[in-house]
């Protein structure tokens, strides 16, 4: 393949799996500025926290989906289990957009995040079947930077369709467009797994293959420092809309909020693609976690200090802060993560996303339903994941790092 053809397909190909990612994002916080029609459509309290679970059933439904989708991707090729989960994607939006009363849209949200979990999965496992080391570090943040549009529009288009068509509902049908282009572009894509490298999708092939992936220290201490990195984050997905409005009283600061704070990670994310390449994926991740452990305890030390009312804009810095850390370490983590399965991508993928998901989705929750008119919760669940996660990093990481094909 002559080297403008070939650069012009690993664009096309980086595109393609951002937009994977990115359809996530979108799925996830299109419904965010439409919490409030919602709440009136389904008769809710002004102040429930209840539209918060559409959010928490896209996370329960992409761990549910996540065991299945990778031993599939390893053993029937990448495009055509993505194409599946996409069909189930685009079902989940448009039950959503029909559902008539609260629990029909959950059990849609979940359908919805089943569907999610395949080009969550099959995202990662086509970037670690093309590219290894820092370099696929790097291709991992690019891949992150254009997902950060995502959170960056999806507030914008989100708040412009309620305003414009009057309903939640539209920003639930956007998903079944997304589901659409996707579905369309993936026939230009080429299939990355090698014929070769196919599994047989059989009991004891399986079994072996998650034996290897829950065996090796490095794929499973990573995963966990994902997890509790990020656990707190769920809540704050779940919970920033009523902290705006209901605990800081600046209920128009939220989409401008929510956009600058996507601005500055996608801004985080373009820089981590270049700083990879020169300190190594291990490096910049573990850096980024203390960076991110220091932040958590001041999030808690003004907290308790305010009676958990903290001055808005201080907050708000400390919080576009802590985002930022974790932006860093989800390509880097994940790449460090994924390096020692070259054969097991799929599978490791979905291992992975299943724990960052699974239990992240109930650290969140946890967090979450105690945030009523304070932040101390959320800066108690930051200082409690974070060190956890550190904890993780020095007992489970540091003392294996002979595991680790290309530490950085």
């Amino acid at each position: 393949m002559k080297a403008p053809i070939r650069i012009q397909v690993e664009r096309e190909f980086i595109a393609f799996t951002a937009l994977l990612s990115t359809a996530i994002a979108l799925s996830i916080d299109m419904v965010l500025p439409a919490f409030a029609d919602l709440r009136s459509s389904f008769g809710m309290e002004p102040t429930s926290n209840l539209p918060g679970l559409t959010i928490t059933c896209i996370f329960v439904g992409m761990a549910i989906g996540m065991p299945f989708f990778g031993p599939l991707a390893d053993a029937y090729g990448r495009i055509p289990v993505l194409r599946a989960g996409i069909a189930l994607f685009a079902l989940g939006a448009l039950g959503s957009t029909l559902a008539p009363n609260l629990g029909s849209l959950l059990a849609s949200r979940v359908l919805w995040g089943i569907g999610c979990a395949a080009p969550r999965t099959i995202s990662q496992a086509m970037i670690r079947d093309k590219f290894e080391g820092d370099d696929m570090a790097r291709v991992m943040a690019i891949v992150q930077t254009i997902f950060f549009a995502g959170p960056v529009l999806a507030p914008v288009i989100g708040d412009l369709l309620v305003r414009t068509g009057g309903s939640w509902r539209l920003t639930m049908l956007f998903g079944l467009a997304i589901a659409i282009v996707i579905w369309l572009w993936s026939f230009r894509i080429t299939e990355s797994l090698d014929s070769a490298n196919k599994r047989d999708l059989s009991f004891s092939e399986t079994k072996q293959g998650l034996r290897v992936v829950w065996g090796n220290r490095v794929t499973i201490g990573y995963a966990l420092t994902l997890l509790f990195s990020g656990g707190a984050f769920y809540s704050f997905l779940s919970s920033s809309e009523l902290i705006i409005s209901e605990v800081f009283k600046k209920p128009t600061w939220f989409v401008p909020y929510f956009s600058i704070t996507m601005g500055v990670m996608a801004a985080v994310a373009l820089t981590g693609s270049r700083v990879v390449v020169r300190i190594g994926a291990r490096r910049l991740g573990h850096s980024a976690l203390a960076f991110q452990l220091g932040v958590s305890f001041l999030m808690l030390a003004l907290a308790l200090s305010t009676d958990g009312v903290p001055p808005v804009g201080l907050w708000m810095v400390l919080m576009t802060a802590q985002i930022a850390a974790m932006v860093v370490m989800m390509p880097t983590m994940t790449t460090l993560a994924l390096e020692p399965m070259e054969t097991l991508a799929g599978t490791a993928a979905s291992t992975i996303g299943f724990i960052t998901l699974a239990f992240g989705a109930v650290l969140g929750a946890i967090v979450d339903r105690q945030i009523t008119s304070t932040v101390t919760p959320l800066a108690v669940g930051y200082a409690l994941y974070t060190s956890l996660a550190v904890v993780v990093v020095l007992t489970m990481v540091r003392k294996n790092n002979s595991e680790h094909c290309n530490p950085g």
